[in-house]
């Protein structure tokens, strides 16, 4: 993995970690809230619930208090008319000392008697609520009556003992802090099993970028060593001839002679340099089109005059099918210089006596140039391939064709400028069909 890659995953793992931690934080403060509301709302009514339970059991032991001590059953009455009740509240009885009585069966051990007891002498019975913790250290909510005689006496009130009703209050700090636990480790798990997909992803767009690059850096020196060769083989027919020419005295034919050489390998020299600037135009991204409303038969039939002479010397049948006018917008001269390009592609293999022909029509919303021969033809193998940059249908690159290889790649570029298509039909001995479909009304 690459420093920049390795770069790329170290910020997007920080920022998922800082999104992943800021969305806990506020889960969990949103949890916890919920639960100290509900918390409340439940000490509530359990306050209500143990101060009814504890009045009732405080008023009932004072008549029999008050009549000689506590009943003997006081431990099985607690547990079956107040803990039988309600499981979850317990019972409890002291003396005002703080000596435990009695207890229901469900009463936490060695629970003491509430600090917020009431005192030995009251101007008159109320209940006390306290919060403690049992000798386990669970939360508990203990509310205290007492046990009294002698309310509204001439001697006043006095406390003969307390009972006391307790219950364990929700364990909300220990559910806040177990969910905090769980959440944080569902989200390590996430983040992990992202980090990981993460990691999967970045290294396969990276490996696939590093394919996409030697693809294009490969492509690159091909093209270079290509255009390389292509540039070379002129260049070095020019020097030879001009050698030849130096090397002694000779006479205007021969002079004439080297200069015709010397001018066919310069023409050869511009169409390739002018083709590799059309090509790095369109690899530049810039504009290579010029639209503007134009007449497609009339393209075509000057390329048929422009290739007319030349189909004659070589003793081809050269014919156009166009109709009178068809209106277009396009780049005229990209258009003429596509035709250009299959018509003489077409005439350099296609042998004496045989037939070229160009046609143009409209089909639809589209205008369709047809370019078919009966020459040679192209080898099966060879037809995805043909408009790729310096592909050669021949086995080496013979100059007897007069051409770069980049006569098709001209076309395919162009075309798709215009938003078109081109493709090739062919067999061997059967020629060449080429057909070029684009937009009627010119669009890219």
């Amino acid at each position: 993995m690459h420093r920049d890659e390795r770069r790329l995953l170290t910020y997007i793992a920080l920022l998922l970690a800082a999104l992943l931690a800021l969305g806990g934080w506020l889960l969990r403060g949103h949890v916890a809230g919920v639960l100290a509301r509900d918390s409340q709302v439940q000490v509530a009514f359990l306050d209500l619930a143990l101060r009814d339970r504890s009045r009732f059991l405080g008023e009932s032991l004072s008549q029999q208090r008050a009549a000689g001590g506590w009943p003997e059953d006081i431990s099985d009455t607690l547990t079956r008319n107040h803990a039988d009740f309600n499981r979850d509240i317990f019972m409890q009885v002291f003396e005002t000392d703080g000596t435990l009585v009695a207890a229901s069966s469900n009463a936490p051990a060695g629970l003491p008697l509430s600090p917020a007891a009431p005192g030995t002498r009251l101007l008159a019975p109320a209940w006390h609520s306290h919060e403690t913790t049992d000798p386990a250290g669970r939360a508990v909510r203990l509310v205290t009556y007492p046990v009294y005689t002698g309310h509204g006496t001439e001697g006043g009130m006095v406390v003969l003992g307390c009972a006391q009703a307790g219950l364990y209050l929700p364990e909300t700090d220990r559910a806040v802090s177990r969910f905090t636990w769980r959440l944080g480790a569902l989200l390590l798990g996430v983040a992990l099993l992202f980090g990981a997909g993460l990691r999967a992803a970045v290294l396969a767009s990276a490996g696939r970028s590093r394919r996409e690059m030697a693809a294009i850096q490969a492509a690159q020196h091909r093209f270079i060593g290509d255009a390389a060769h292509e540039l070379g083989t002129p260049l070095a027919i020019l020097q030879g001839e001009i050698d030849i020419a130096l090397r002694r005295e000779r006479d205007s034919g021969d002079y004439r002679r080297a200069l015709e050489s010397c001018r066919e390998e310069i023409g050869r020299l511009s169409r390739l340099s002018e083709n590799l600037l059309a090509l790095a135009t369109a690899d530049s991204g810039q504009e290579l089109l010029h639209r503007g409303p134009c007449d497609a038969a009339e393209i075509a039939r000057k390329v048929h005059g422009r290739f007319t002479r030349v189909a004659e010397e070589k003793g081809v049948h050269f014919s156009i099918v166009a109709p009178a006018e068809l209106p277009w917008t396009a780049d005229a001269i990209a258009v003429e210089q596509i035709l250009g390009n299959l018509v003489g592609n077409a005439l350099r293999h296609t042998p004496a006596d045989e037939r070229v022909t160009l046609s143009v029509s409209c089909d639809a919303d589209e205008v369709v140039f047809e370019v078919e021969d009966r020459g040679e033809g192209i080898p099966a193998a060879h037809l995805p391939r043909l408009f790729e940059r310096f592909h050669r249908v021949e086995k080496a690159r013979s100059r007897a064709g007069g051409g770069a290889g980049l006569g098709l790649a001209i076309v395919k570029t162009l075309v798709e400028a215009h938003g078109g298509t081109v493709t090739a039909e062919s067999g061997i001995g059967r020629g060449s069909r080429f057909t070029v479909r684009m937009p009627l009304a010119g669009q890219g």
